[in-house]
């Protein structure tokens, strides 16, 4: 094999290795699709994130609202003419979860308190969650990249312990 066709096969080998890798990364965090094309927007608009992320403000956990959440609000007469409201009306006649999908998600071994973050240290959602709110659509990917880099560049910046102890479980 001539020093030219060397080159070329080990640019088609590279090449081929990075597709394999990008489809590999998108199958395992790909795009997310969600089962109804919710409009955060609108309802940030009336309400606050809390009042449907239930726990934000008094636990770790801020929950993702299941169909009783909904029901707050909607009854199976729909407020809107919007084909997905008509989806959810049906998940409520059922008394059926959305099964929504997570696009934040900590690893196994980081602990992260929303009540901490967010009652003690007066974080607003769009510091880790971006600007969500006027989302009309709900985004295939998180909206904020939140890596180990991300919340030490936030703590430094907030003048915040950054001893491992405190996010490392």
């Amino acid at each position: 094999m001539t020093k030219p066709k060397k080159i070329l096969f080990g640019i088609f080998v590279l090449l081929v290795i990075a597709i394999v890798a990008f489809r590999w990364y998108e199958f395992f965090t790909g795009p997310v699709k969600q089962p109804l094309a919710f409009s955060h927007k609108v309802h940030t608009e009336i309400l606050k994130c809390e009042e449907c992320h239930t726990g934000v403000t008094n636990s770790a956990s801020a929950t993702i609202p299941d169909i009783a959440v909904c029901m707050g609000c909607h009854s199976e007469e729909p407020l809107s003419k919007s084909p997905e409201e008509k989806k959810l009306i049906d998940y409520i006649k059922k008394k059926q979860n959305i099964s929504w999908k997570r696009l934040y998600k900590n690893p196994v071994h980081v602990y992260f308190s929303h009540n901490r973050h967010v009652s003690v240290g007066k974080l607003a959602c769009e510091q880790c969650h971006g600007n969500m709110g006027k989302a009309v659509r709900p985004p295939r990917r998180a909206l904020v990249h939140m890596d180990m880099d991300y919340c030490i560049s936030c703590h430094k910046k907030n003048n915040i312990d950054i001893s491992c102890v405190n996010c490392h479980k």
